[in-house]
């Protein structure tokens, strides 16, 4: 049996972007527990394959779904 989080992430949202080697909110809102201060995330979260369930993206309005979570084996490369 596979447990999926019910958390939103930004794997799920359209609005997350990668600029250079960071992740950012199209819409532009900060992306909670970043790791520079910026409001950015490392793109080597993403490489890795972690959850990138932040709690700014929870109540989002602009959150805008992809559709389902992704198991944790399709996400990251590294």
């Amino acid at each position: 049996m596979v447990t999926r989080s019910k958390n939103r992430s930004l794997y799920q949202c359209y609005n997350a972007r990668c600029r250079g080697a960071r992740i950012v909110c199209g819409k532009g809102h900060t992306l909670g527990s970043t790791d520079n201060g910026n409001g950015t995330i490392s793109l080597l979260k993403l490489k890795r394959g972690a959850p990138l369930e932040y709690s700014v993206c929870q109540a989002c309005i602009d959150f805008a779904s992809m559709g389902s979570p992704l198991t944790k084996k399709d996400r990251g490369w590294a």
